[in-house]
């Protein structure tokens, strides 16, 4: 009896030390705990460099339908215009051919037998001549303007059918950015626990270093502007890299000054279609600090890149606008190898290096 109650005592405490040395072994280690951070962070970034070309895309969408917006509404208006100038032709022909029927004029025998001066003869026949070319040119133009309205029609049909392809498109585009941000939320939300509290903790000293290089790189400019500018980068004060501020020495002081403009919002949230201060987007940002200095472009890397003169990548200079990742992502040069641009979502617009990076070109306003 005392045996079995010892035994009986002996495998409880076996099994107490197997479930204490089990829970001490499922408890995550704190190398454990940064790997899956890591790896979560990781998986995040690969989405957000997703979200960022989508979004790119769906500005694409919106500006292509911008483009048949646009000229909808001018073969609209042309057709206005050519409806009622064709009218007015019609009318004056009509009026011409009704005061002709009422009051025929006399044919150049007529008038030389019944007009006894040379010159009247010479006068009345240029007078017939150029009644039959005025007549001659309203016809031409009657015939032009009906030309022109069956192709503005035609243009206008084929625009307004284009139209819903483009709006169907958009809105595939935003719906497709839009699933990419939930299976973002969602995969932040899948962390639990020390977990949950680690990355929260990650995310905390990454928005400080964000902070803090973003105040660096607004005291640089302030430096800048008040010392008049150089065209040699600022040296680093620690904590990681410093941006050279945008110089006016060197390149377009223009340009120069859209690059400043970039930098007065660092620390403006990252919005998907954003282009204002409340929130940016890449092509957002530097249509909006262009668009200060008097140069208009479209809300898209595409058009962007297209509508300027490209720069060689050793020729970069302040405000020049650089493009990565297929034309999914773009920047503002700064100079010293540096450029400020809105990132992707959960992030801010700051300055950050262009190298290692999927660079694609740069063009030049």
């Amino acid at each position: 009896m005392a045996l079995s109650a010892a035994a009986t005592l002996i495998a409880l405490a076996f099994s107490l030390f197997v479930l204490t040395h089990d829970r001490a072994s499922a408890a995550p280690s704190i190398n454990d705990l940064r790997a899956q951070v890591q790896r979560i962070q990781s998986e995040v970034a690969a989405i957000d460099e997703q979200v960022g070309a989508a979004a790119e895309a769906y500005n694409g969408a919106v500006y292509q339908l911008g483009l048949i917006t646009d000229r909808i509404a001018s073969n609209r208006a042309g057709i206005i215009r050519a409806t009622n100038k064709l009218h007015t032709v019609q009318d004056e022909l009509a009026d011409r051919l009704r005061a002709e029927y009422m009051a025929p004029q006399p044919s150049p025998m007529q008038l030389f037998l019944t007009t006894r001066s040379a010159s009247a003869v010479a006068n009345g026949t240029e007078a017939m001549e150029r009644a039959a070319l005025r007549d001659t040119a309203m016809i031409h133009t009657v015939r032009t303007l009906r030309a022109e309205r069956v192709k503005r029609a035609a243009e206008l049909k084929r625009d307004e059918a284009q139209a819903k392809v483009e709006v169907a498109d958009k809105a595939a585009k935003r719906n497709a950015v839009q699933a990419l941000l939930a299976r973002r939320s969602a995969v932040l939300a899948s962390a639990k626990g020390e977990l949950k509290r680690e990355l929260d903790a990650e995310a905390r000293r990454e928005a400080a270093r964000r902070a803090e290089a973003n105040r660096r790189a607004q005291a640089l400019v302030r430096t800048q502007t008040t010392s008049g500018g150089s065209s040699t980068p600022a040296p680093s004060t620690g904590g990681g890299s410093t941006p050279a501020p945008p110089v006016s020495s060197g390149g377009s002081a223009r340009n120069a000054q859209a690059a400043r403009i970039a930098m007065q919002y660092l620390g403006v949230p990252y919005v998907w279609g954003g282009a204002t201060p409340s929130g940016f987007d890449c092509s957002g940002l530097a249509m909006y600090a262009y668009a200060k200095v008097g140069v208009s472009m479209g809300h898209y890397t595409g058009a962007i890149y297209a509508a300027f003169p490209k720069v060689a990548y050793s020729d970069l200079q302040p405000g020049d606008m650089v493009f990565f990742s297929g034309l999914g992502h773009m920047g503002i040069y700064i100079g010293g190898g540096m450029m400020v641009h809105a990132p992707h979502t959960g992030d801010v617009v700051r300055v950050a290096p262009i190298a290692g990076r999927s660079y694609v070109g740069a063009v030049r306003p």
